[in-house]
Parts: structure tokens; C-alpha cells; sequence
């Protein structure tokens, strides 16, 4: 079994680093018959990886042969990548030192962590557009689709205008006085 572990700097004696994806180092063990038979550290080239750093620390592993990864949380880009590979993922508190982490999971005593399954909405269905639109294109009377025809859509002069007020100082205008106060005013 090769099983990987991010270290915060490397070997048998470091402690499991809080991330997956952007620990500084990878500790690869070789455990054959519940001894360690081989330790390689390798340098995380996704720690400073602007974008996508678990599945680049995912396919580092990959290619270093790993079949089982010891990591405290894991990102679901990573955890999709490692589910997608068949590796199996074992959950440990972070700053477990390594060795502890190692035999917990050849001892099967590890929980072996499964992504939680979310219930997804059913794909929305697409009907062809229909040949021609249920209504008009550009509005519903003669002009320049400002409604009716007759200029009152939005923009112009406004309501106020039309009611007798004087856009710029709202006060009313001599037609509206007239018809207030008389033909007398």
C-alpha cells in the first residue's frame, strides 16, 4: 500500500498539516504488512498554485503511484479528482504526528471519508423557439414604441407635463392655473 499524507515539512517524525492541497510537502509511505518499508517526501507544487491547487496536489500523487491518501479535509475539486482516480481518502485531526495517522489507517480503525450525497435538481428541459414571437418586436403602436403611439411611453416630458406642472420647477403652468382658478388668472 502507498499511502500519501501532507506534512507540514516532511518525513516519519512531522505532523499532519490543517490543508490538503496547499501543505508544503507530501510524506509517501511504502506499508507492506503493517511495516513501513519505504519514506519519500516530495514538495507540494500546487502550495502556491493560484487556481485548481487539489486536483494539480491530486495528480502529483497519481503520479507518484498512490493508492490511499491520510488528510485532515480535502476540497471538492480534490475530492472529486481522488474519487474520480479510486484512491481511498482517510480522515485524521490535523497535527497528528505521522506515524499515528499511518497505523490508524492500516489498521482500518480510520473512518474512511465518502462525500455526502446531495440531491440535484433535475435538468432543465429546452423547447425550440417558435418561428415567430406571440408579440410585437418593437412595441404596439405606430412611433418609436413609446406606447400608444402618441409619445406618452417612458422618457419625454413625464406625467407632471401633461398634467399642467413645469418639468424643471414642478410649479403649475398658466393652462393649469386657468383651469384652477378661471379664465381670470
Amino acid at each position: 500500500m502507498r499511502i500519501a499524507v501532507p506534512t507540514n515539512g516532511g518525513g516519519l517524525e512531522d505532523t499532519v498539516a490543517p490543508v490538503f492541497a496547499r501543505a508544503p510537502a507530501f510524506a509517501i509511505i511504502d506499508v507492506e504488512g503493517g511495516e513501513v518499508k519505504n519514506v519519500k517526501v516530495i514538495q507540494n507544487p500546487a502550495m502556491n498554485a493560484a487556481g485548481g491547487a487539489g486536483p494539480m496536489a491530486v495528480q502529483t500523487l497519481i503520479n507518484e503511484g498512490v493508492d490511499t491518501i491520510i488528510a485532515p479535509q480535502v476540497g471538492p475539486n480534490a475530492l472529486g479528482a481522488i474519487q474520480a482516480a479510486g484512491i481511498k481518502l482517510y480522515q485524521v485531526a490535523p497535527g497528528t504526528p505521522v506515524k499515528e495517522a499511518i497505523k490508524v489507517a492500516t489498521s482500518g480503525s480510520a473512518g474512511q471519508f465518502t462525500a455526502p450525497v446531495t440531491p440535484t435538481a433535475p435538468a432543465p428541459t429546452y423547447r425550440p423557439y417558435p418561428a415567430t414571437p406571440a408579440y410585437p418586436a418593437y412595441g404596439f403602436g405606430p412611433g418609436w414604441g413609446r406606447g400608444w403611439g402618441r409619445g406618452w411611453g417612458r422618457g419625454g416630458r413625464g406625467w407632471g407635463a401633461r398634467l399642467g406642472y413645469c418639468p424643471w420647477t414642478g410649479r403649475p403652468n398658466r393652462r393649469t392655473l386657468r383651469w384652477l382658478y378661471g379664465w381670470w388668472w
